[in-house]
């Protein structure tokens, strides 16, 4: 079910702006069109704020009206494909800058959709990969209209929506997208005889027997230009998709599953453009995008990541909203004010000349005028607290944006609340470290793809990232394929021996999930984890231009070289660790090793399982 206002003004600022290009001008674009006049003044001033949203019927006549001006033919895709290069998106060309790709900008396509419109849902039904007979990067998306939406209608939004798709790829300098639609929601019939685009043609289409006929607009003759068909499910992803395979068989007898379809056997033309092109198919339970375009490198996603990472966070964005609003609401105030003092001069001039004839308004011009004085001090006095207020949030914003380099967002909203601080001097504390590392890896490398590795690389870190922060820990280093971990600090915690251990049982086993994926590249995933519970020295380190939270010492080197030791599929913990964890764990005795630093030499386990209780 769809709002009513279900636009996002964002599209509209993206048709101003390709209009304005265009023609340079745009005096009747808003004419006569409803907008909330009681918060705003005119017509321009609420439609070309993004953050606010419009009805279905505005939003379609801003759009026809648009491409009349325009007098373009193909103007909905143009306009589309015109939002990358004059970056009319609005504040959505900032969040682009943190994206390493059109790979992570197709991947986000769903929840660009969601902020800009709520008549339909997208969803990515094949990630990104290297298509080897296209020699391109193929995405599929599958576009779902809500119940309440009019698809015949949306003929011209499905224009625009796919020129925006198509010019993801320029926002890292590649050539536009390829864009193929081999299922389309639409009723032929209806959309070839009412759409506005396809009225002029005249094609009298209908369904006679299973078969669409129209009126060809070039010899006037009438043909069958469509058939009825049964659409055939193809498994993607462990999922039942639609993607164009078909039958002509009646089998939805048999099994009442399988939707009917109409399938166009051939191309009709009118003037200049292809109204029905042959293969496509009409009347599917959803639209299909096959979306092709140019790989990205490796050397420039590097680049775009390093740019991104020397770009503010989405939280300081946040912070400039607030201080705009606090700004426009001083300047509410003193716009209020400003008209006050206008008042004043009028008492002031009806004063001069009532003088003579009544005291009482004079009295009365006094009283205002203290009012008014009233009113002017508050004001400063709230401009003052408002100033106190931005330097407060700025001080919040800086010690979120320190605490999220290493902590969950549970933990770091834990800290902030207390009022505590991660930026003490180095301390000494009984801790558990931990270090993990992929087997073999570097060998790995060699004989893969970039792009593989980096998705593979990706997706391992993210889901060992999850499983630090369900058990509170502190993720310090990503070296590699590598993770450094520790627990006990910033948040004190008496078990922290227990919940790494814990933590790296459920690394393994998420790793024993993961390994499907690596086994299609010819390696056998596995990982080495090594823990050591003891004293070390914990805080900040380096220098005012660059500080690093860390922790150092020998119990360090313990954990390392337990790494080292460990197996894939092992988890190798030293004897103090097992001492805190004994009661819960099954483990094996391994023997002693001998570590840099360490005089005696260290006794090692090697953890099987939780104990069943």
């Amino acid at each position: 079910m769809s709002r009513t206002d279900c636009i996002s003004n964002r599209n509209i600022s993206i048709v101003y702006s390709y209009l304005q290009k265009k023609t340079g001008g745009h005096p009747s674009l808003f004419n006569d069109l409803p907008f909330p006049a009681d918060r705003y003044d005119t017509p321009e001033s609420f439609f070309l704020n993004e953050d606010e949203w419009t009805t279905y019927d505005n939003f379609h006549r801003i759009m026809r009206r648009a491409k009349d001006l325009s007098e373009e033919p193909f103007f909905y895709f143009n306009c589309g494909s015109s939002s990358a290069m004059l970056k009319s998106w609005g504040r959505f060309d900032y969040m682009v800058r943190f994206f390493a790709g059109p790979d992570d900008g197709y991947k986000r396509v769903p929840f660009f959709n969601y902020n800009i419109n709520d008549t339909k849902d997208i969803e990515v039904i094949l990630p990104p990969y290297y298509d080897k007979t296209l020699k391109k990067m193929r995405v599929l998306l599958k576009v779902s209209y809500h119940s309440d939406i009019d698809v015949n209608r949306e003929f011209i939004v499905d224009s625009y929506r796919r020129g925006i798709i198509s010019t993801i790829p320029t926002v890292w300098n590649l050539p536009a997208a390829d864009i193929k639609q081999p299922l389309k929601s639409y009723n032929p019939v209806i959309l070839l005889n009412e759409e506005p685009e396809f009225r002029g043609f005249n094609l009298n289409a209908s369904m006679e027997d299973g078969n669409l006929w129209v009126t060809d607009p070039i010899d006037r003759v009438r043909k069958s230009v469509g058939k009825k068909i049964v659409l055939l499910s193809e498994r993607l992803n462990e999922k039942e998709v639609f993607l164009g395979r078909y039958t002509e068989l009646e089998i939805n007898r048999l099994n009442g599953k399988n939707p009917c379809a109409i399938l166009i056997t051939e191309t009709v033309r009118g003037d200049d453009r292809i109204i029905l092109k042959k293969g496509e198919i009409f009347a599917s339970p959803y639209f299909v995008l096959d979306v092709t375009y140019g790989r990205f490198s490796w050397l420039r996603r590097n680049l775009q990541i390093f740019r991104a990472g020397r770009q503010g966070q989405d939280s300081e964005t946040h912070l400039v909203d607030t201080i705009n609003n606090l700004r426009l609401n001083i300047k509410a105030r003193n716009k209020a004010y400003d008209k006050l003092k206008i008042v004043n001069e009028e008492l002031k001039e009806a004063k001069a000349r009532l003088e003579d004839y009544s005291i009482t308004l004079e009295q009365k011009v006094d009283e205002r005028t203290q009012e008014l004085d009233k009113a002017r001090k508050e004001l400063l006095v709230l401009n003052e607290g408002l100033e106190e207020k931005v330097k407060r949030q700025i001080d919040e914003l800086n010690k979120y944006n320190n605490l999220r380099r290493y902590l969950s967002p549970n933990v770091a909203e834990k800290i902030l609340s207390n009022s505590d601080t991660l930026w003490a001097t180095p301390r000494r504390k009984m801790m558990t470290v931990m270090f993990t590392d992929i087997r073999n890896f570097s060998t790995f490398t060699d004989n893969l793809e970039p792009e593989e590795l980096f998705s593979l690389l990706q997706n391992y870190i993210s889901e060992m990232t999850k499983i630090v922060y369900r058990y509170d820990g502190t993720l310090n280093k990503i070296i590699g394929d590598g993770l450094l971990i520790f627990l006990g600090d910033p948040v004190p915690m008496a078990d922290h021996a227990q919940r790494a251990v814990m933590m790296g049982i459920e690394m393994q086993k998420k790793t024993e999930e993961l390994k499907k994926d690596w086994r299609y590249f010819g390696y056998e995933f596995g990982m080495g984890i090594g823990i050591n519970t003891g004293f070390m020295t914990v805080g900040n380190i380096g220098s005012e231009m660059q500080l690093d939270y860390t922790v150092i010492g020998n119990q360090v080197n313990v954990a390392s070289r337990l790494e080292s030791n460990a197996k894939a599929g092992q988890i190798l913990i030293s004897q103090r660790t097992y001492s805190s964890v004994q009661d819960i764990v099954e483990a094996d005795k391994i023997g002693e090793i001998m570590v840099k630093g360490i005089h005696n030499p260290v006794l090692t386990y090697n953890v099987r399982c939780l104990k069943a209780f």
